[in-house]
């Protein structure tokens, strides 16, 4: 009996000890709290710059020939509002509502919302 009542009060300790997560779960859960705080930003972003109103920025890859981006809009079945700095990129416009997807089919690198094509004008060096 008296081994039983030694044994009484470790248990109760045991059970009276604050739980501390070992830092390797903290890590973990503070990785998949920035994942998915990512993902929300991501998804935020996209639904920001998605074109609307008919215009977009049609951006193609850098090292592709100047007339490229001409023919993407094209093959799209939009037509070129303004140029931009940059002969990669433009402002295209269409009527079509699904004129984002067709520029991507066309070839396409990345497609904007024509608003935020201030990003690509270039400035005169003086």
């Amino acid at each position: 009996m008296q081994g039983m009542q030694r044994d009484r009060p470790v248990y109760s300790l045991i059970l009276m000890q604050q739980y501390t997560p070992r830092p390797s779960n903290l890590l973990n859960q503070c990785r998949i709290i920035g994942i998915n705080l990512a993902v929300i930003v991501a998804v935020l972003s996209a639904a920001a710059m998605a074109p609307r109103n008919g215009q977009a920025l049609v951006i193609v890859s850098p090292w592709s020939e100047p007339e490229r981006v001409i023919s993407v809009i094209a093959d799209a079945g939009g037509s070129i509002i303004n140029g931009t700095g940059a002969p990669y990129a433009a402002i295209a416009y269409s009527d079509e509502p699904d004129f984002a997807f067709r520029l991507f089919k066309s070839g396409a690198m990345l497609v904007l919302d024509g608003s935020l094509a201030f990003f690509c004008r270039s400035t005169s060096s003086l």
